[in-house]
């Protein structure tokens, strides 16, 4: 195994681990944005909505992203 191939699997996984809590935190974030409890109203559901398309972004930059 070469270090070219085992810097391309360490970078997909980084993606792959940030997408997978990019989602959790959007789900979140919905859950806590759309159901009726004492949090809604306070912001945290968008925070989370944010914070998770932001992670999914970075994810998806890191994913296809080709280093010279």
């Amino acid at each position: 195994m070469d270090n070219k191939g085992k810097t391309t699997d360490s970078r997909n996984m980084h993606a792959i681990l940030l997408s997978v809590i990019g989602i959790i935190l959007l789900i979140a974030g919905l859950a806590v944005a759309t159901i009726h409890s004492h949090l809604r109203g306070s912001g945290l559901g968008t925070a989370l909505i944010v914070l998770g398309v932001v992670l999914l972004f970075i994810a998806v930059l890191r994913f296809y992203y080709k280093r010279a």
